[in-house]
This record gives structure tokens, C-alpha cells and sequence, in this order.
């Protein structure tokens, strides 16, 4: 598929692909097949590769995806196959959404043909009302008001990963190595005071001494003033690829509960 004909399909009106995915799913249902929260576990579970640890993630995994309204469009009506990572305005309306095309989109540029892992439907950032997250669901929330601090991720399968792991923890995911202004704002308003990062522990580039994920968090160190701002490393190079293995998942686990304050509930 091409840009052009992604982001001009009918799959931009968000709330439309939720509720016709609704509809694909009752009819599944009707047939006996799986329902779209078990789909969508069962689907993740087999992309991201995370069945050695699928005793350790198992209990919350379906409150977890209930929360977060993460939802996999099958294979067979487009956009599928693809996993849909709904955002939550302030409103709490769904209009836009990250998605993972199990598939190529194709984009032209002047340098030739690229290939984008993740593209985005719905309305434009800019016509988005408030700051772009994942994670932002009541509960969560909540929990930020009440705590005073949270721990950002960079991808939307690090939130789930981490999410899972420690679900009393507050996570939120801003899906860039980056806390814009508007992040800030948000924060603030809820009252955080302090700020752990944890972005993608990648491998540094030829040339470089530290990868993309830790040089963004050190500027974020630098730059953001009114909060006191903290780094988590990643066991792995993100959060997602520690749930392929049981030892890297405990000390992912362990790793965050051991850095946050200990107000939070460690299970």
C-alpha cells in the first residue's frame, strides 16, 4: 500500500474503524471465533514474540488492553492486518490513533522509496485536542494524581510490556524520544513532580557513543527544570523485547520498582 492511499482511506475517521472493527468481531463471535480482546492478545503474544513469557503476563493482560483500547484489525479487510493504538483526547474521545501496519507502506520521497513500521489515522496533531498519549485512561491517571510522578515510555508496545509486568504503576507513553510542551503543561496540572524515563536502550550507531534513546533522555535531564527527571534502563533495547525472556522480564520488573518511589504498589 502507498502513503498516499493510507491516508486517504476511510480508516482515518478513527471512530469508524473502532466501530466497524466492532462489527467484523460480533460476527466472528457469531461464528464461534475469538472475541477482539482475545484476538488481540493472542495476536501481540505471537508478533512480539513474548510467549516465554506468557505465565508472567497472563493475569492482567485483558484488563490491561481493556484500558488501554488497543485493538487488532484482521487479516482479510483492510486496513488489516494491523494492531490500532487509539489516543484519548481530553475529552476522552478517541480521534486519532497510532497504528502497526502487518504490512508495507509505501512512501516516495526525494531520496526514493521509504517504508514506515507505524502510521498514524485520524486528525491532524495539531487539530488534536491536548497532548498526544497512550496510556492516559482514568485509572491511570489516578493513580498520577495520587503518586505525584510516572514513568514515560517511548512505544506502544513498551507500555503494554511494562504495563503488564507492574500494572499498579503508572506508565504513559508520548510515542516519541521526546516530552513536548504540551506534555509538560499536562503534568504540571496533575502535579508531578518527578518524571522517570525510559526510552529504547538501543545499540549507538557507527560513530556514535550512545544510542538515540539514552541521548534523548540526558537532554531531557538538561532541559526540563521544574520536576526532578529520572532514568530507567531498559534490561534489552526496549521494554517490549524483555517480555522474550523470563529473566530479562523479572529484572525489567524489577528494575522499575526498585526506582520509583515506594508509595507505589510492588507486587
Amino acid at each position: 500500500m502507498t502513503g498516499i492511499e493510507w491516508y486517504q482511506s476511510w480508516w482515518q475517521d478513527v471512530p469508524l474503524l473502532i466501530s466497524e472493527t466492532n462489527v467484523i468481531y460480533r460476527k466472528q463471535i457469531a461464528k464461534g471465533l475469538s472475541d477482539k480482546i482475545t484476538a488481540t492478545k493472542k495476536k501481540i503474544i505471537s508478533e512480539r514474540g513474548w510467549e516465554p513469557c506468557a505465565h508472567l503476563i497472563e493475569k492482567n493482560f485483558i484488563q490491561i488492553l481493556e484500558e488501554l483500547k488497543y485493538f487488532y484489525v484482521p487479516r482479510g479487510w483492510l486496513p488489516g492486518p494491523c494492531f490500532v493504538f487509539p489516543q484519548r483526547d481530553l475529552t476522552g474521545a478517541f480521534t486519532r490513533a497510532q497504528t502497526r501496519p502487518l504490512y508495507q507502506v509505501v512512501y516516495n520521497t526525494e531520496e526514493g522509496e521509504s517504508t514506515a513500521k507505524y502510521c498514524v489515522a485520524g486528525c491532524k496533531k495539531d487539530e488534536f485536542n491536548g497532548p498526544i498519549w497512550l496510556g492516559n485512561d482514568p485509572r491511570t491517571l489516578q493513580m498520577i494524581v495520587e503518586l505525584g510522578w510516572v514513568i514515560v515510555v517511548e512505544g506502544p508496545f513498551d507500555l503494554l510490556a511494562c504495563r503488564l509486568l507492574c500494572p499498579d504503576t503508572p506508565f504513559l507513553c508520548s510515542m516519541t524520544k521526546n516530552i513536548g510542551e504540551r506534555h509538560e503543561d499536562y503534568l504540571r496540572m496533575m502535579g508531578v513532580t518527578r518524571i522517570f524515563l525510559m526510552y529504547d536502550n538501543e545499540t549507538p550507531k557507527a560513530g556514535k557513543d550512545v544510542g538515540a534513546g539514552n541521548l534523548s533522555m540526558w537532554k531531557i535531564q538538561k532541559r526540563i527544570k521544574w520536576c526532578q527527571i529520572d532514568v530507567i534502563l531498559s534490561p534489552a533495547e526496549d521494554a517490549s523485547a524483555c517480555l522474550k525472556s523470563p529473566v530479562k522480564a523479572r529484572l525489567l520488573k524489577s528494575r522499575i520498582l526498585s526506582a520509583v518511589p515506594v508509595s507505589a504498589t510492588h507486587e
